[in-house]
């Protein structure tokens, strides 16, 4: 939809173009966050507007990370010519957000005589971004397919061939939102969220059932949204929903579930037990939503349903913490999380999913030169996750964590498909397991199925994870649709700006279509993130299967400039 530009003092906006001219003829391209930042600054021109806010409207639906926002400031105020220490445009409010401190005025007619060539003035600076109009088509299309109730029956003549035709066949489709946490403690946080995570997974194990990701439900945390909004934006019939309260040793959670094409509820309940039952009430939560939806089981998913991956509380509680500290991505929150995993398994040696979480703080160890010697940390990693599935071969989390072993620590992306093969059987709706399937095809040369199954990944995530949007890039990159990696990779920076393979691919297809100063600016981003960042280790560790790909994508990443 048209936006009315505007001006702020000199400036004159052009939302749709995603660029700003300056009086006197010099133009800059925003990157389209900054530009939606900077349009929701100026509607609110003169007003406080809150970090969280302006996540809530520009970033909405999308976990994104703490410096996405201020990196997107600073972008503005690049643009702009601003400082955060004498501002003229933006002001930033300690504790309480930012406010657009220079007059808005609103003149259709302002911007007739501005430059409207696409392609740029010779007095063109560029911030790192492309042109607005290219970001927002492929969220289109994974809205479209979830409307439409898009699957796969396979993946496509024989690519993977180890799989059954069950695969993708899911006929129920169902999201479990973020339970809520109504303790009044927010550091019993991880408790209702170690929930969520439970049921999804035991829910995913069912054949039947199209189980939206966990990452695509995070959104909603916090909101009352209703069934029907979520069926339109996630494409799905059932929305469950629920909360904990925990009270010393007592924990009461509820859930309902409602059927979202009519909004009527055929199922709820409520659960006063002891903490020590936790684990107990989330099984019972399963078997009831199976038994709502009058699901057919095999024998092997009834087999599933009535296995427990701990009976440990304590070690369930490590566990979980563990898990939100992993989510951090960075060195602490990784050395943290294998903490409280290596404590887990302490409580409980056979605690398979833990084994597995463990060994990816080790491979991550080793992707971004975290330890001390990354060989160690690869090999580590390996004998971790190949004890995960030894210990039990029936945990899906265990085949994957072992197939992103291989294709990541041991560069091996042939057994990384077998293992991601053997989690799709296990849990047909395991979305990161389509993607591993996607990367290692990928890897392999195999670009066209790596899309196919990175899209269907996207369908059980829709509110896709930004590796998903940078492994599309990659593809497009490698099939030279330079536009479409563009666009993808753009949408992968937008949602996680420290996200460095991002920028990384980014840079190489704009070094490739000879857009050498946006490539060089991503290359100043990179060192920015990673200011020991060296070209030849990062090559070192990528598990390309054909020589002559990697070669041209470290030919492009030099052409751009990249750190040796």
């Amino acid at each position: 939809m048209s936006q009315t530009r505007f001006r702020i003092e000199k400036w004159t906006i052009d939302p749709d173009l995603g660029r700003i001219f300056e009086d006197g003829g010099e133009e800059v391209r925003l990157e389209p966050k900054a530009m939606e930042v900077l349009v929701y600054l100026a509607k609110r021109a003169g007003e406080t507007v809150t970090r969280q806010e302006l996540e809530g409207n520009v970033w909405a639906g999308t976990v994104v990370s703490y410096e996405a926002l201020s990196v997107t400031i600073n972008k503005i105020r690049k643009a702009l010519g601003d400082t955060s220490r004498q501002p003229r445009y933006i002001e930033t409010l300690s504790k309480r957000g930012y406010r657009l401190i220079a007059p808005v005025t609103r003149d259709a007619t302002t911007a007739a005589t501005v430059a409207r060539d696409t392609g740029g003035t010779n007095g063109e600076r560029t911030e790192g971004a492309r042109s607005a109009t290219r970001l927002p088509a492929v969220v289109l299309v994974v809205a479209l397919l979830a409307l439409l109730g898009y699957t796969v029956s396979r993946f496509g003549g024989d690519t993977h061939p180890g799989l059954p035709d069950h695969i993708g066949t899911a006929d129920i489709s169902i999201a479990v939102l973020p339970f809520a946490n109504i303790s009044g403690n927010p550091d019993q946080d991880y408790i209702a969220n170690g929930v969520t995570e439970d049921v999804i997974t035991d829910l995913s194990r069912l054949s039947r059932l199209l189980v939206i990701s966990r990452s695509s439900v995070l959104g909603y945390a916090g909101t009352k949204t209703s069934a029907e909004t979520v069926r339109r934006e996630l494409g799905v019939r059932y929305v469950l929903t629920g909360s904990v309260r925990k009270s010393g040793e007592h924990i009461r959670i509820t859930a309902q579930l409602t059927d979202a094409t009519s909004n009527v509820q055929i199922w709820a309940e409520r659960f006063d037990r002891t903490a020590g039952e936790l684990i107990a009430v989330q099984d019972e939560i399963t078997r009831k939503i199976v038994a709502a939806l009058v699901i057919r089981l095999s024998d092997e998913e009834q087999l599933a349903l009535r296995r427990r991956y701990t009976d440990s509380i304590p070690a369930h509680d490590f566990y979980i913490r563990g898990r939100a500290l992993y989510g951090s991505i960075t060195k602490e929150g990784n050395n943290l999380a294998r903490k409280m995993f290596e404590r887990a398994i302490e409580l409980d040696p056979q605690f398979a999913r833990a084994y597995g979480a463990l060994a990816l703080t080790h491979v991550d160890d080793y992707r971004r030169k975290w330890g001390g010697d990354p060989a160690a940390s690869a090999e580590r990693a390996l004998e971790i996750a190949r004890k995960a599935v030894a210990l039990d071969k029936e945990e899906a989390v265990g085949h994957w964590v072992l197939g992103y072993v291989y294709l990541y620590g041991k560069k091996q992306p042939v057994a990384a498909i077998k293992s991601a093969e053997q989690a799709l059987i296990l849990y047909p709706s395991y979305a990161d397991a389509y993607a591993l399937l996607g990367s290692a095809s990928s890897f392999l040369g195999r670009s066209d199925d790596a899309i196919r199954l990175t899209r269907y990944a996207m369908r059980l995530n829709p509110r896709s994870s930004v590796v998903y949007y940078a492994n599309l890039g990659r593809d497009y990159y490698f099939m030279g649709e330079f536009d479409e990696s563009i666009k993808n990779l753009n949408e992968a920076i937008a949602g996680n700006y420290n996200y460095l393979n991002a920028h990384l691919y980014l840079a190489a297809t704009l070094a490739r279509t000879g857009e050498m100063d946006d490539a060089r600016w991503e290359i100043d981003n990179i060192r920015t993130l990673d200011p020991g960042f060296s070209l030849s280790y990062w090559a070192a560790t990528q598990p390309y299967a054909s020589a002559e790909r990697l070669n041209q994508l470290v030919a492009d990443l030099r052409k751009a400039g990249a750190p040796q």
